[in-house]
């Protein structure tokens, strides 16, 4: 009797310690797949913030903030058997990496798409934890994910990465789309917002001038006057050609152009911008900024033409120009 029941209690045992074992993994999963959820809404954030109200964008990523350090904080209350110890402190490691750069995304969203000489260091800073997320992948992979199939194969439960037999370990939890995220130049691409050349050193705009000057805008051919009324069609919707010239010493990245068109009536104002990717030093472009609904017709209205300021610009009184049309 005595020989049974320490048969009984020691498989009791055995079997706790492989359930728990069981449930740490399934845990895991839930949790990585929560934080790819968050990388997934992040991403889709930062790429619509150029069609998006920048108050928008800021709200989604604060949001997705706390989300973060909420899995973070999961992530330390897991009840880790002793033989994942070494997967649940990598597990810790990965996601208090993801919460920081959600976090510091979430305090520079707004100065990154902003057209001041901070914009710069916001963009560079973005980048930065782009870095700390890819890290984050490298560590579940590397360390997680095989730290947890070998404690459940230790212990002789069947665990393979495909789902074909046993416990199913997740194999990857990636929550850097692509390293294209780690290039400051391609995330300002994806805000909308203006990159300027940088010293390679301090990040900061490089010494010297910067900054675009607006030469001309023409709508079908019909170049319009500062001063005088231009009757145009307001169907279809109208085209604008914008012709500036950048003026400073550096190539500029991800330049903004916008066209509002207010009055005729109504007192909404519509508004249409584009990017161009590249201006040179010293050379004149040429951008089309086009509309997707007519202006209203009812009466004088007013164009506003900008291009907007670029990290390290200091004089903005020829990036813009207002003009008097009259749409029929």
């Amino acid at each position: 009797m005595l020989v049974l029941l320490v048969v009984l209690v020691r498989g009791c045992v055995n079997s706790g310690r492989e359930q728990a074992l069981k449930d740490y993994n399934r845990d895991v999963t839930t949790l990585m797949e929560e934080s790819r959820d968050v990388s997934s809404r992040l991403f889709s954030a930062l790429e619509g913030a150029a069609s998006q109200r920048g108050e928008q964008v800021t709200e989604t990523i604060a949001q997705l903030r706390a989300v973060a350090e909420r899995d973070y904080e999961r992530a330390r209350g897991l009840d880790a058997p002793e033989a994942v110890g070494d997967a649940q402190h990598n597990l810790e490691l990965l996601l208090s990496l993801r919460e920081d750069g959600v976090r510091v995304i979430a305090d520079r969203i707004q100065q990154a798409t902003g057209s001041t000489a901070a914009a710069q260091n916001a963009l560079r800073l973005i980048a930065g934890q782009m870095q700390a997320f890819n890290a984050s992948d490298v560590i579940y992979s590397q360390r997680v994910a095989p730290y947890i199939k070998k404690a459940l194969e230790d212990n002789g439960i069947p665990a393979t990465y495909s789902g074909e037999t046993g416990e199913t370990v997740l194999p990857y939890a990636d929550f850097l789309p692509n390293i294209g995220w780690m290039d400051p130049v391609n995330v300002a691409r994806a805000l909308g917002t203006s990159s300027a050349s940088a010293d390679a050193d301090t990040g900061r705009p490089a010494p010297g001038l910067h900054g675009h000057q607006l030469d001309s805008v023409s709508v079908g051919g019909t170049t319009l006057e500062p001063g005088a009324s231009t009757t145009l069609p307001a169907s279809p919707p109208p085209s604008f050609d914008v012709a500036f010239t950048n003026g400073g010493e550096h190539d500029e990245q991800n330049v903004r152009v916008v066209v509002e068109i207010s009055g005729g009536g109504s007192s909404s104002v519509l508004r249409a911008e584009t990017t161009v990717p590249t201006t040179t030093a010293g050379q004149a472009t040429t951008a089309t900024v086009q509309f997707d609904r007519s202006p209203p017709t009812g009466g004088a209205a007013e164009i506003r033409v900008k291009i907007e300021g670029v990290p390290g610009e200091t004089g903005l009184d020829n990036n813009s120009q207002t003009y008097s049309a009259l749409f029929e």
